[in-house]
């Protein structure tokens, strides 16, 4: 018994594949230039519907909408594809297949089986669910520049830049498990190091030669514009405070900092500055519109919910 699941199963299998190949769209028509097919794809995607005939199948008509309405859910660079006579004929094909098949499965009633309905009807509901959202929710969502601007003025805090830093830095790594004649060594090690940087040696240059940092070791020891707590985790507190409390140009003193001893110069830095209202408005204006969207499809819900009593039989949904 379950051999013969499992040989179901793979049939199934087998079946969707055959059905998919025969009707899936093409990826390998060649995009060239052609106004009539490409104005017909265009049409299918934002036109009223045209009930122009291009075919019969058996019973069936295929109009040119239908023909060209799997465009319309595809991206502008591969509907281009699509754009070609042969493209066009492509397309056919696989509406063409569809009809010969859909029509066979109603000859023998498929569509009539219990199980098959019911994911008919999934299907249905959730397009046309979707569509209802869009048309009576979705679709009456406006936001002003006024309300933008009025959210903007109520979280500026929420818009700021905050302040950032670059440093370049020497390591010389000990471990919390280093010995005390190797964490001595490392410390002299930083000690020579900084005397030649304030002898007038190049900091990135002499971070570049002995710093023991493979992060930052190959880069002159540039840790890049970090803002503050983003390298807590890799240095230690003690190098975000001399980080951000040094003025720029300015070399510490060899500290220790997370698993190692330090030397850091200051490189730039970048002061906290609130952001201008015109840089923020797309982002404020897709805040506003889910929050919109959110509030008014709970209230079209409750609304629906009265049209439509909602009477619960099974206690555990309660």
């Amino acid at each position: 018994m379950k051999g013969k699941k499992v040989m179901k199963r793979t049939g199934l299998i087998i079946v969707s594949a055959c059905v998919a190949a025969l009707l899936a769209a093409p990826a390998t028509v060649r995009a060239q230039d052609n106004a009539p097919v490409a104005q017909a794809a265009d049409k299918a995607a934002k036109a009223p519907a045209s009930n122009k005939v291009v075919a019969t199948v058996g019973k069936e008509k295929i109009t040119e909408d239908s023909l060209f309405a799997p465009l319309a859910m595809m991206p502008p660079q591969f509907r281009s594809k699509y754009e070609t006579p042969e493209g066009k004929k492509k397309l056919f094909e696989r509406a063409m297949n569809m009809s010969l098949l859909s029509q066979e499965a109603r000859r023998l009633n498929i569509d009539k089986k219990e199980e098959i309905a019911q994911r008919v009807k999934e299907m249905t509901d959730q397009f046309i669910a979707q569509e209802l959202t869009k048309q009576e929710v979705l679709d009456k969502i406006t936001v002003t520049d006024a309300d933008m601007l009025q959210y903007y003025n109520q979280h500026k805090d929420s818009y700021v830049k905050r302040e950032k830093v670059r440093v370049s830095l020497i390591v010389f790594e000990a471990k919390d498990n280093a010995t005390q004649p190797t964490r001595d060594m490392k410390k002299k090690s930083a000690e020579k190091a900084l005397k030649r940087v304030k002898q007038g040696e190049s900091f990135e240059i002499v971070a570049t030669q002995v710093s023991e940092d493979s992060r930052t070791k190959s880069r002159g020891g540039s840790s890049g514009l970090f803002g503050p707590g983003d390298r807590t985790q890799l240095y230690g507190e003690a190098f975000e405070q001399k980080a951000f409390s040094l003025p720029v140009d300015a070399v510490s003193d060899v500290f220790q900092g997370k698993d190692g001893y330090y030397i850091i110069k200051v490189m730039e830095k970048k002061p906290q500055e609130q952001e201008k209202f015109e840089d923020v408005k797309p982002r404020i204006e897709r805040t506003l519109k889910t929050e919109k969207q959110k509030t008014a499809m709970e209230s079209y819900l409750e609304e629906l919910k009265k049209k439509y009593p909602v009477e619960t039989l099974d206690a555990s949904l309660k």
